[in-house]
């Protein structure tokens, strides 16, 4: 049975308009559904023990010693060569042997047994609430599927280390060491199915590239190296932007250059293999820097790449946020529609709103959206967007949620007001949760979590009774559940969660 059978079958999804049908199946159902899929499935076996966040602990290499020979010295045995690849793929895809049906099952799975959790924590907080026979807060749909489950991911950053071979300029993710190893290896993207093809091609370009520069590597922090890491993003249609981050580490500023233009001159020729539409560099990278702090500048081509969702363009930046599989953004959005009910008389505050999707996707109707993110390019981005896509109804503000949120707040709403919270690199903070308790006019709160077991306490926090040692406001409510598959192959998958006031 093919993925889009199982996908049909299962989640009953229009390929015309990849909407979702709720018809608030049970969890028996659900069980009855994958049974029969099951007989029409090849039997596989793979060992899909939990890991942690793929593309984040993959690629952050452990503490090592600093001694100067050591980086170049790893030595991994010929026959052990395949096995860091399949350890590679056992990190990043542990789920990848598994038909798509049983993925999905398998996430279904670690998602009620989440909400279990959660509904026995709102009972030991004396919330009044009254759970189900099968032990869950509220109604939980269906997992929301992916409608692409290989070569979603349109963005992806990969870091530069030792590799199998013992060369310290091998672009990748790091593993631990094999036995025979002495140290973490860095291996290449090549049998990762989540990549994209042109992103794997870029990368083996740029490795190409730095093993031919006389510059070394940024290994160790203080080591005197240069080059750190290569990101990339792309859109549905395969135009992709670059992105060199490199520490300056003393370099002259004619030498940085001298660089700059051997990159521009490589890169424009050889990036025209695989689509490369602009390509950037950015000196002293650090990961949570702010854009301020290490600005990206345009080597050559469009400074932005355009992308498509649910038929509107969206403007990306090079750091701006947007949903990193916009396979499952569509049908993610469509059905924030459908829960939310919003009205032409309603607010929406777009928490964490990236470069604003989510506002426009909402924007025809509804009264007004107001998003905010503390990403200034993300902002600048979802400006663009609103006037790109005439939406006049939008508001985008650059802030902390906790910040945006008590200013907003002074101001009245005397209509449907709803929040959506949509945290990418960090969780709402508990001052932002307080602020939210506290409004008075706030019928609801949509909160859509990458990283459901982190986001509970939040939970927690918009559902506790007011009291002394609480927040005050009148408590939420859980009233739906709908899990979504943000990552196939991989163990992670999304929550959206809607609180209500009743």
């Amino acid at each position: 049975m093919s993925h889009e059978q199982c996908v049909s079958l299962v989640y009953d999804v229009s390929s015309s308009t990849n909407e979702c049908s709720y018809s608030g199946r049970t969890e028996a159902k659900f069980q009855e559904i994958v049974k029969t899929v099951k007989q029409n499935s090849k039997k596989t076996v793979v060992n899909t023990s939990k890991v942690p966040d793929p593309l984040v602990k993959a690629n952050a290499p452990k503490e090592s010693p600093t001694d100067e020979s050591s980086k170049t010295s790893v030595k991994v045995p010929d026959n052990l060569h395949e096995d860091i690849h399949k350890k590679l793929d056992g990190i990043i895809t542990p789920l990848k042997n598994l038909t798509y049906a049983r993925q999905l099952e398998r996430k279904y799975g670690k998602c009620l047994s989440l909400l279990r959790m959660f509904g026995e924590r709102l009972r030991s907080q004396k919330m009044p609430i009254t759970l189900g026979v099968d032990k869950l807060p509220c109604p939980v749909e269906l997992m929301l599927p992916s409608t692409s489950i290989e070569g979603y991911r349109n963005q992806d950053e990969f870091s530069i280390g030792i590799g199998a071979d013992g060369n310290p300029k091998t672009v990748g993710f790091f593993i631990e060491s094999l036995e025979g190893a002495s140290k973490n290896v860095c291996v290449s993207p090549d049998n990762l199915v989540i990549i994209k093809n042109n992103h794997k091609k870029f990368v083996k370009d740029f490795e190409h590239y730095i093993r031919n520069s006389p510059l070394p590597p940024n290994l160790e922090l203080g080591d005197g190296g240069y080059w750190k890491s290569i990101s990339m993003r792309s859109n549905m249609v395969g135009d992709m932007m670059g992105i060199i981050h490199v520490n300056q580490q003393g370099l002259s500023e004619k030498q940085i250059q001298l660089e700059k233009k051997n990159l521009q001159e490589y890169f424009e020729k050889n990036g025209q293999h695989y689509n490369l539409k602009s390509l950037y560099f950015q000196e002293n990278f650090l990961s949570k820097a702010e854009n301020d702090q290490s600005p990206c500048e345009l080597l050559f081509g469009d400074s932005c790449i355009i992308e498509e969702l649910n038929g509107l363009r969206f403007r990306l930046s090079p750091q701006s946020f947007f949903p990193s599989n916009t396979y499952v953004a569509g049908p993610l959005f469509n059905a924030l529609k459908q829960l939310c009910r919003v009205k032409d008389s309603t607010t929406v505050l777009d928490i964490f709103c990236g470069t604003g999707p989510l506002s426009l996707i909402f924007s025809p109707n509804v009264k007004k959206c107001i998003g905010f993110d503390a990403c200034s390019q993300s902002i600048e981005d979802a400006k663009y967007n609103s006037q790109l896509n005439n939406m006049f109804n939008t508001e985008f503000i650059h802030g902390r949620p906790e910040t945006v949120l008590r200013d907003i707040f002074t101001c009245d709403y005397h209509s449907d007001l709803i929040a959506v919270v949509n945290p990418s690199k960090f969780e709402l903070s508990k001052t932002a949760a307080r602020y939210l308790r506290e409004c008075k006019y706030l019928k609801k709160v949509i909160y859509i979590s990458a990283k459901p077991r982190t986001a509970v306490d939040n939970f927690i926090r918009l559902c506790k009774p007011a009291g002394p040692d609480s927040y005050l406001g009148k408590y939420f409510v859980p009233v739906f559940a709908l899990p979504v598959d943000l990552c196939p192959q991989t163990e992670h998958y999304g929550l959206i969660m809607m609180f209500q006031r009743l």
